[in-house]
Order: C-alpha cells, then sequence, then structure tokens
C-alpha cells in the first residue's frame, strides 16, 4: 500500500490553533495590499488557511470603512456644533450693535438738548484748527 504524504507544516503553522493579534494581521494584511507578497504566498508563510486570511482581509476593509464612517460623522458633528457657535455669536454681536446705535442716539439726544436749551457748546466746530505748543 501506498502511504500518503503528510504536508509539512510551514515553522509558524505549527500550532495552528494560536490566536494572532490585531498588529501582527495588519503586518500581515499590509504585507498583501502592499503587493510584496501574494495572498497563497501569505498562507504559507505563516502557516494560516486561505479563507482564515480572507476573513481578516475583509474584517479589516469593513473597520477602516466603519473608522473612516465615524470620523466623517464626527467631523459633520463638529462642523454642526461650530456653526450653532457661530450663529450663538452673530446673534450677541447683533445684540451688542443695537446697544450701541442706542447708546449712540441717547448721547446725540443729550448733547443736543445741552446746546440748544442749556446753551452749553459741546460740539467741536469743523473749522477749527488746533493751536501748535
Amino acid at each position: 500500500m501506498q502511504e500518503k504524504k503528510k504536508s509539512r507544516p510551514s515553522p509558524l503553522s505549527r500550532n495552528p490553533h494560536v490566536r494572532r493579534d490585531e498588529n501582527e494581521i495588519r503586518k500581515i494584511i499590509a504585507e498583501i495590499e502592499s503587493g510584496n507578497i501574494g495572498i497563497r504566498s501569505a498562507c504559507f508563510k505563516y502557516g494560516l488557511n486561505r479563507n482564515t486570511l480572507k476573513l481578516w482581509m475583509t474584517k479589516l476593509s469593513i473597520r477602516t470603512l466603519s473608522d473612516n464612517k465615524k470620523n466623517i460623522i464626527t467631523s459633520s458633528m463638529a462642523d454642526e456644533h461650530k456653526e450653532q457657535d457661530l450663529n450663538c455669536q452673530i446673534k450677541q454681536l447683533k445684540k451688542s450693535l443695537e446697544y450701541a446705535k442706542l447708546k449712540i442716539i441717547g448721547l446725540e439726544t443729550m448733547i443736543k438738548v445741552a446746546e440748544e436749551d442749556l446753551n452749553i457748546k459741546i460740539r467741536k466746530k469743523g473749522g477749527t484748527k488746533q493751536s501748535k505748543e
């Protein structure tokens, strides 16, 4: 009878049930995505099943997409918050402007009353020049 040849495990797959940490998985996938090594070569080199490697690649791409989506949502929320702050600042500035206009009208009225009723000269005449000392 012929004996079936047992395939020799690669050096890293001698313990096939070892969990790999996130950094090692990312390193393997980055090596594949950069084009330095193919999927089959990576499977042989690291002692992985092809389906496991493809699953890791899918999970990593989903995580990357969800992280990008979170960043987009966070930035849009930050933009909305910034817009609300700017609208609030605009309202405050409009109130300040209205108050300043009312104050100017009040002061001009006081000057007018003082000049007309009390005969006090407050406004400077336009044609006078300052003396040089």
